[in-house]
């Protein structure tokens, strides 16, 4: 079987501005019209994000950094690597602080964690 390298940090620079772009795009002139709507101001949320297939996992401190350009006051803990190989149902990652900001930045976030460990999965399976 062949090894793989731990990835390395990816530096901010490289990824904020598609993020920053991806929420303006997401939230409009009016923000997050839904999550204001229906979450109360000051309530606060535990999450985790959870492997939907099996596959190689990628991209988790950029799908974190979406959650903390909402509000720096987001806490996301890893409990995987990239780079890991999960089974579906697998906790990825453990997500706390206000609501309204987790709600707001989850979509991005999904995407951009689900995106990238896509493109890892398949390359996995090629090399």
């Amino acid at each position: 079987m062949a090894t793989f390298p731990i990835a390395l940090p990816v530096h901010p620079l490289q990824y904020e501005r598609l993020l920053r772009r991806a929420l303006e795009e997401d939230l409009g002139l009016a923000g997050d019209l839904t999550t204001n709507a229906v979450v109360p101001p000051g309530e606060r949320l535990d999450g985790r994000i959870v492997a939907r297939r099996p596959g190689c996992i990628a991209g988790l401190q950029v799908a974190a950094r979406a959650f903390t350009l909402v509000d720096p006051e987001v806490k996301v803990s890893a409990v995987v690597a990239d780079g890991a190989l999960v089974e579906a149902g697998a906790v990825l990652a453990n997500v706390a602080g206000p609501a309204r900001a987790i709600l707001t930045g989850e979509r991005v976030a999904l995407n951009v964690l689900g995106h990238l460990s896509g493109v890892a999965t398949v390359t996995r399976g090629i090399v």
